[in-house]
């Protein structure tokens, strides 16, 4: 049983890497290989070495043909021990890196780049438990044994507590509910193999190198099938073995799916967007040059004697939105957007804004922040993009009520929260308020190009832009930007 869900694990991960080939999958798939590898050259040590209850078998095995199969692998003791040093030297050193890519605290993310430090005590035991190295140091030399077995295991343990502590700091650091939420898979996974990997650990490859020759190596490692454990604890260390291997499963296909969703989605809209770019650049044009007919007018009737307060506005409307077509227009032609150093609170301003000037009864109450903050931004697009939020929350409270602005630091990201006290979003529509032309207001008033051209700027500023329902009513918008100043450090999706 626990043979066979190690080995799903394995799997689970392989396909998890053949659809995001990036680092942190290729890190998963090292941990659980590395897992995989130690306890199945443990199981295979115990079948060849027999003795063991059908129920002890059935609980390790599953199936008394794989530890047939296993028995009668030919395998050599100093091959089989190897096996099992290198599952037992690797995955302490993948399981502190994978707990450093989890992590966002600056010593974390400093670490990342000396990670090398941790990769010298595995490199120096494999080195030093290679067979004929291993028997020509400790051959008729029990203190230089004993050296290898207890050293070995005390750095193997001080490397689990590390990377759990990381994860652990990691965890109470998040002050955000959402990230939380996002985070419970990833320590659940890295908590359940380190579990399950401290269980054996005490498993040492010179109790299979000297199995014929040492009395004393003879109960070192196999303490977990050991007939004089009593009934109670051999039953807990089976059924925690068993739980905790489930439980990293789960964790693992859970955090598998919330990526795999999101690079699904991420497709998707990626080709809707690129058959709505013809016509979006058709539009953008012709509405350009509709304008600029309307300049002639306005200019022809103030040519003509016509003049007012009324006449001004219409001019600085028809002018603004030649501004805007314009700076649209060059966007869709270039597909860039310059960025340069701004004041946060200066496209917090440029924003409410341009809310106000579309509706001057709006209520917006920006919560206190630091006003020092500076990001790299184009400043009118992004203010723009918050102010697309800022209106639909508007228009779903019914023009009634209060929108909350929140800036906080979360990590290595500027956090910007607009919460609104409206219905919420019907989960059918989720998925859909970020597609091009979508809207579920008005089609003669609403295009439904804001919410697209709103995630469109915010992930043009290597940021991204989530939401969700809050139990007390409304929704609440997050937009996550990278800190100035730590742009370069290889962000990666949470």
């Amino acid at each position: 049983m626990l043979l066979i869900v190690i080995i799903l694990m394995v799997l689970s991960s392989i396909i998890f890497l053949c659809f995001a080939r990036n680092r942190r999958s290729l890190l998963i798939f090292l941990m659980t290989a590395s897992l995989a590898l130690f306890i199945t050259s443990i199981l295979i040590y115990v079948a060849k070495k027999g003795g063991i209850a059908n129920e002890t078998s059935l609980l390790l095995f599953g199936f008394s043909s794989i530890r047939n199969i296993m028995q009668y692998l030919p395998l050599t003791l100093g091959q089989l021990g190897y096996l099992v040093a290198l599952g037992r030297f690797i995955f302490p050193l993948i399981l502190i890196i994978n707990a450093l890519d989890f992590s966002y605290f600056d010593f974390a993310v400093r670490m990342r780049k000396k990670a090398y430090i941790f990769a010298v005590l595995p490199i120096i035991s494999l080195v030093l438990y290679i067979p004929k190295i291993f028997e020509s140091l400790v051959s008729k030399n029990n203190i230089i044994l004993k050296a290898f077995v207890y050293g070995s295991r005390c750095w193997i343990f001080l490397y689990i507590i590390i990377a759990l502590f990381i994860m652990v700091y990691e965890y109470f650091s998040i002050t955000s509910l959402f990230f939380r939420r996002r985070f419970i898979p990833k320590i659940l996974l890295l908590a359940s193999v380190a579990i399950i990997y401290s269980l054996y650990a005490p498993q040492d490859p010179a109790q299979i190198y000297l199995f014929y020759r040492n009395d004393y190596m003879w109960m070192l490692g196999l303490w977990y099938i050991n007939s004089g454990l009593s009934t109670p604890l051999y039953f807990i260390v089976m059924v925690l073995s068993i739980l905790c291997s489930i439980i990293g499963f789960i964790s693992l296909i859970k955090y598998m799916s919330t990526i795999l969703d999101q690079e699904r989605e991420e497709v998707v809209l990626k080709q809707k967007a690129k058959a709505a770019s013809v016509g979006v650049s058709a539009f953008v044009h012709g509405t350009k040059n509709e304008l600029l007919a309307s300049r002639v007018l306005i200019s022809r009737l103030e040519k003509s004697g016509v003049e007012g307060s009324d006449i001004e506005n219409l001019k600085a409307l028809n002018d603004n939105l030649i501004t805007r077509m314009q700076r649209l227009y060059s966007t869709l032609r270039e597909q860039t957007i310059k960025l340069s150093l701004v004041s946060l609170e200066s496209v917090i301003n440029k924003a409410l804004e341009l809310s106000y000037s579309s509706h001057s009864d709006l209520c917006v109450e920006v919560l206190s922040y630091d006003k020092n903050i500076l990001i790299l931004a184009s400043s009118f697009e992004l203010a723009e993009a918050i102010s697309n939020i800022i209106i639909n929350g508007w228009e779903a409270m019914k023009q009634k009520g209060k929108i909350e602005v929140e800036v906080k630091i979360e990590r290595l990201w500027i956090s910007i929260s607009i919460l609104d006290r409206g219905p919420g979003i019907p989960k059918s529509l989720r998925k859909k308020i970020w597609e091009p032309f979508y809207s579920s207001k008005n089609s003669s008033s609403n295009w439904g190009i804001g919410m697209y051209y709103t995630r469109k700027i915010v992930n043009s500023h290597l940021g991204s832009i989530r939401f969700e329902d809050r139990k007390g009513g409304g929704t609440v918008f997050q937009i996550l930007l990278p800190r100035y100043g730590r742009i370069r450090g290889g962000l990666q999706k949470e």
